[in-house]
């Protein structure tokens, strides 16, 4: 008996050490998808002289599916204890408004263009809206910064995740119920027997995101972080190392193009991106990780990096097309998208996601926890 209390006492110690400093594993894991989302996009130009990287990169939009999943895990872990209601609602707002507007409106300003046109698509992008609803989902278009498609989600997910929030100890509920049944009652409607994240219903704004199977990722995300910080899923180091191994090894045989059904969203891209989290995350609560420095550096900037890489290659593909003219033009340009993206990203990070962001942060969330005076 008092074994057990010593143990159960260590897993609280540890769980309470874990809510006060960022998961390695979820840092490490950021930097992953980050990694591959850019190799993605930038595989084209390094195929030009190495034809093989168009295979080995050409899965990395998986990346995407990770991030979801990774943000669904943070919204259970950071609104775990939140039970202040509207407070707490607003809290949370603020605090992803701050996170992701102004890097996200910065980084697409400097592409805003220079005619009404690109103009409407930029103010357009804002609203994180779908840029066409007659396009190929889960995309529907893409916004003027392309990578803001996936932002579209994000918003509508963190939108969802500060109504629930009213709800106190049911918001994880909340988010299950309101989710599941956007994506389930239309395809209960309607007789469809393509992918459901590849089904376009033709509804309208926000909708055409809700009914999305992309938004099921989310909730993937939810379910790992409930198992990880409440279950013990490893009943040793040995098992759990087996598991990770094992997750690995599927992700990487997905993310070289092996499966059946790849594509954002669809089982191949969602599967290996679930077990990969779930494996991870609970081995971290349970034995803790020492994560390479190198991925949770790039997984703290990720963001940045997200936002900044198509700057890079844009540059890179201007500078090599103007005034380089020899060989292995494609390594050159892709070595040159990625020195730009680092420096970019960091340079960025620094300002706009650190600086800026949190300094608005700050003032909003002092202006709400403000004591109102009365009146008399």
């Amino acid at each position: 008996m008092i074994k057990d209390l010593i143990v159960i006492s260590k897993g609280i110690l540890f769980r309470m050490q874990c809510n006060q400093k960022k998961l390695n594993s979820i840092q490490s894991l950021r930097g992953l998808a980050a990694m591959l989302v850019v190799m993605f996009h930038f595989r084209t130009d390094l195929a030009t002289d190495f034809p093989v990287a168009n295979w080995l990169f050409a899965q990395g939009a998986i990346g995407v599916d990770l991030f979801f999943m990774i943000s669904g895990f943070i919204v259970y872990y950071v609104t775990l204890n939140e039970k202040n209601g509207i407070k707490s609602s607003e809290a949370f707002l603020i605090k992803r408004v701050c996170r992701i507007f102004p890097p996200y409106f910065i980084a697409t300003l400097f592409i805003a263009g220079n005619s009404w046109d690109k103009w409407s698509s930029t103010l357009r992008s804002f609203s994180f809206l779908p840029a066409d609803i007659t396009q190929a989902a889960p995309y529907f278009g893409y916004p003027r910064l392309f990578v803001g498609w996936s932002l579209n989600y994000e918003f509508v997910f963190y939108t969802i995740c500060g109504f629930a929030l009213l709800f106190r100890k049911h918001k994880h509920i909340i988010i299950t119920v309101i989710i599941s049944s956007f994506v389930a009652l239309p395809r209960l409607a309607n007789n469809y027997d393509i992918p459901l994240p590849n089904i376009n219903y033709g509804y309208r704004g926000y909708l055409a995101l809700m009914t999305n199977a992309m938004m099921l990722e989310f909730l993937a995300g939810i379910f790992i972080g409930h198992i990880a910080i409440n279950k013990r899923l490893y009943h040793s180091r040995c098992a759990g190392w087996v598991v990770i191994f094992l997750s690995t090894t599927y992700y990487i045989y997905i993310l070289l193009g092996f499966g059946n059904a790849p594509g954002n969203g669809n089982y191949d891209f969602a599967a290996a991106s679930f077990f990969l989290l779930l494996s991870l995350s609970c081995y971290e609560y349970q034995y803790g990780i020492n994560a390479p420095k190198f991925l949770t550096s790039i997984g703290t900037i990720s963001f940045s990096i997200y936002l900044m890489h198509p700057h890079g290659l844009s540059l890179a593909r201007k500078l090599i097309s103007r005034h380089y003219h020899g060989s292995f033009t494609g390594v050159t340009t892709t070595l040159m998208a990625l020195i730009f993206t680092a420096l970019f990203s960091m340079a960025f990070y620094k300002s706009f996601e650190v600086g800026l962001s949190n300094h608005l942060r700050r003032k909003l969330l002092n202006k709400l926890h403000k004591p109102v005076i009365a009146v008399s």
